[in-house]
């Protein structure tokens, strides 16, 4: 009785702030910051919230290949190979219900505490794990973060009686694909473990393309025959019709396939780019900019730092600062080939130019670079101050404006600077 009253409370002070934590399409607090979320815009048709993620998810490099044609594994597997899920619950009987739920679609693991759980991931091949937040040797969100540092591809669904906003908020920004309240409803958790499954299949199959590929990386014409290529083997593999970017009243159908992109390379690049993304457009919204305009910018701000998935490195964000490594005219290129508006590619290109021109790649001044572009530069800069990362601790939201503001007249555009902290500064605080 008092762990039910726990769970409605908890399901109760969730879904009264606003945000549905049964989808995690419509709550991924990686996504974008936690204290600067405005819970109902949409801009252009871009949800705010999350540019990005299309459906419920998250997530050893070999030789490259010269090869001028796509890994055939980009292709619809013809077997009927089923997931498996571990399911990671101190309780019998919420090991016994979730069983019968799954069991049709997944081989099922069970494990009654942490130490069980990780003994059966290096043991076994495991594409799914619902966790519980109590465990009787650790916390969930600790064993979470063991199993996200070690186990980097599997994928993890909270399933608890203990949630709150905040212990949804940290463990999706974490790593965990999404995050159920108990009494969980069957139909939802099924859709959930499915979705996610099958995202985490779209990715295992991408990984070895960008491990494996020389040529999405290359000079034309084959960068282009590569791109195309990729493109329509992810459109057979999810059967989802011819992806373009052409559409001017929707986000572009491009997205689904950036995203997977950027988290098979690396989760935290995806977030990085989604965060962003937010900013910029919150941003844009304010500027009353033209809806095409504004859908560049999103999905340009996503995709802003693309050539770091050509890196050979499974961490790549922390290369965004360095020139040496961190090539925008090579990620505009990939992105023209890949069919990417004209405004997308400019703020690849162009996003780490300075206002006093000391910037590069081609050291323009001032507004020489695209508006679009400049706004890009503030919120990049503003995403890297204020998100968490494991070698520093993350500025207050309003030490990060200050020092933003510093750079007003030489990092960047002051016009632009002034409006980026007025509107991050007006956004609702978190709750």
């Amino acid at each position: 009785m008092e762990r039910a009253g726990r769970a409605r409370k908890a399901r109760h002070e969730v879904r009264s702030s606003g945000f549905e934590v049964q989808n995690t399409s419509a709550f991924n607090l990686e996504t974008a910051h936690p204290s600067r979320l405005s819970r109902s815009s949409r801009v252009a048709g871009v949800s705010c919230v999350n540019p990005c993620i299309h459906e419920i998810s998250l997530t050893g490099r070999g030789d490259r290949d010269t090869s001028n044609t796509m890994p055939s594994t980009l292709v619809p597997g013809t077997s009927d190979h089923k997931p498996t899920v571990l399911i990671v619950d101190d309780e019998a009987a919420p090991r016994a219900a979730l069983t019968q739920i799954l069991r049709q679609d997944f081989h099922i693991l069970t494990a009654e505490n942490a130490r069980a759980a990780l003994a059966v991931l290096d043991d076994h091949g495991v594409d799914l794990v619902t966790l519980d937040l109590k465990l009787p040797d650790c916390s969930g969100s600790d064993l979470l973060n063991d199993i996200k540092r070690t186990h980097t591809e599997i994928e993890v669904i909270m399933v608890t009686a203990y949630g709150s906003l905040q212990s949804a908020m940290d463990c999706i920004r974490h790593g965990a694909a999404g995050f159920l309240l108990k009494p969980f409803n069957a139909s939802e958790l099924l859709a959930i473990s499915l979705q996610t499954a099958q995202k985490k299949l779209r990715l295992d199959q991408l990984r070895p393309v960008l491990a494996n590929s020389t040529t999405l990386w290359d000079p034309e014409p084959a960068c282009t025959k590569a791109w195309q290529a990729l493109v329509d083997n992810y459109t057979t593999m999810n059967r989802t019709g011819s992806l373009s970017a052409s559409h001017s009243d929707e986000t572009s159908p491009l997205v689904p396939l950036i995203s997977d992109l950027l988290e098979a390379k690396d989760r935290h690049l995806l977030n990085h780019g989604s965060r962003v993304s937010f900013y910029a457009t919150l941003v844009a919204n304010r500027l009353s900019l033209p809806i095409a305009e504004q859908q560049s910018l999103a999905l340009g701000a996503l995709v802003h730092d693309f050539d770091l998935i050509s890196v050979p490195d499974s961490h790549v964000l922390n290369m965004e600062s360095d020139p040496q490594i961190h090539r925008p005219d090579l990620g505009a290129r990939m992105g023209r080939a890949m069919g990417l508006s004209a405004d997308a590619v400019q703020i690849i290109a162009l996003h780490h130019e300075r206002w006093d021109g000391t910037g590069y790649p081609f050291g323009l001044r001032e507004e020489r670079t695209p508006l679009l572009a400049r706004i890009v530069g503030i919120a990049q800069v503003f995403d890297d101050l204020t998100a968490e990362k494991p070698d520093r601790t993350s500025l207050p939201i309003n030490e990060a404006l200050q020092q933003i503001e510093q750079q007003a007249g030489t990092a960047f555009d002051p016009t632009l600077t002034e409006l980026f902290c007025r509107t991050m500064r007006e956004q609702p605080p978190q709750q």
